[in-house]
């Protein structure tokens, strides 16, 4: 198994990531654009990952080419974002944030299904390559949130374009595997899909992934209007991806204790719990800091577990469509859907209506997982 060539990957992708989660909504803030149309061109951006994932999963599932398209996905997000010097109107951004994303969706989904093949049946060992994700992330926070301490912010698209043809590189060296090849006819996709587990689980995932649009889109702008520095604002993203590479240490380790659902709950309600408090006590500097450590149980296990129960639900030749789907319907769906609602209420209180929202949804979700979804 490519262990380092998969992980380099991670690293450059989620770096990515640290560039556009808690810096890019100040970006466009610098750039003139109000807190609700930042909400509207991050729900453009979500939409775009609702429909573009399927496009591709079905293309992957179908050629059985899949690194080739990645490629291609990673090729033209380099080249519609290299066009961002030139817009500054709201349409034009707008076009920018949707023909990126359109492209960028293939990327990740599809290079989650290579994973999951080198691993096979030692799906528990997926956290140790994904952990450099996380690491690139907080690389990235950290350096990013002391540079815009001393340099104007409208410099993060410089950075953003060495992190995507770093991921270009990165994807020329992995050459990916086939397949696994299965004896028996698979049930058809929607067949899968409809099981009430599945659904249950699907609509848990959505829930949590509403609750982390107003976290994604907003908490840097919330963290900015009560006075913080942009080093401190770069320190508790990090912060919060620490715990969650600390996570990925552990949490193969972790299943072989604890069932996947008790760890699907757990992480709904630690979520339901942090929204709340971050809504009200994030003036408190050592709150919002163990709140921050909370990422690891919000994302860090809610992703490994989601990792588990997609690659079985939706195995052998429908597992780049079912990995689409959950992105899709999750990160997409649910992401735009919290982000636009998010905007939307932002102006009543700057901010505090807008996690406690949040953690609700969270609770919902924790609910829902708790009755219908199965050991």
């Amino acid at each position: 198994m490519p262990y380092w060539r998969l992980s380099s990957f991670y690293f450059f992708y989620f770096a990515l990531l640290g560039c556009i989660a808690p810096f890019w909504a100040l970006f466009l803030s610098d750039r003139g654009f109000t807190p609700l149309e930042i909400g509207e061109l991050m729900g453009l951006f979500g939409l775009v990952r609702m429909i573009a994932p399927n496009v591709w999963g079905a293309l992957g599932d179908y050629t059985g080419k899949r690194m080739p398209l990645l490629r291609i996905g990673c090729g033209v997000c380099f080249v519609v974002f290299s066009n961002i010097y030139w817009v500054d109107d709201f349409f034009s951004m707008a076009c920018i944030m949707v023909g990126y994303g359109f492209f960028w969706a293939a990327v990740l989904p599809q290079f989650e299904v290579v994973t999951l093949n080198y691993l096979r049946d030692r799906t528990d060992d997926y956290s140790k390559i994904r952990i450099w994700g996380s690491i690139g992330f907080v690389v990235v926070v950290l350096l990013l949130g002391w540079v815009f301490d001393y340099l104007s912010v409208s410099y993060l698209p410089a950075f953003m374009l060495a992190m995507l043809l770093a991921i270009f590189i990165c994807s020329l060296c992995v050459r990916g595997i086939d397949q696994m090849k299965h004896g028996e006819e698979s049930e058809g996709f929607l067949v899968l899909l409809w099981r009430p587990q599945v659904l249950a689980f699907l609509v848990a995932a959505f829930l949590i992934q509403f609750s982390h649009g107003a976290y994604y889109t907003f908490f840097s702008l919330f963290l900015e209007a009560q006075g913080y520095s942009k080093t401190m604002i770069g320190f508790l993203w990090a912060l919060g991806v620490m715990a969650e590479v600390l996570v990925f240490l552990v949490v193969h380790k972790l299943f072989k204790h604890v069932g996947y659902k008790s760890v699907l709950i757990a992480s709904l309600f630690l979520a339901a719990l942090r929204w709340y408090f971050t809504a009200h006590f994030s003036d408190v500097l050592w709150m919002l800091m163990l709140l921050q450590l909370t990422h690891a149980a919000t994302f860090g296990t809610m992703h490994a577990v989601s990792m588990h129960y997609v690659h079985k639900y939706f195995n052998g030749p429908h597992q780049g469509q079912g990995q689409a789907f959950f992105a899709s319907f999750t990160y997409g769906a649910g992401g735009a859907l919290g982000t636009y609602i998010s905007g939307l209420v932002w102006q009543q209180d700057l901010g505090v209506t807008m996690f406690e929202l949040a953690g609700l949804s969270a609770l919902v979700g924790m609910v829902i997982a708790l009755i219908w979804v199965k050991k």
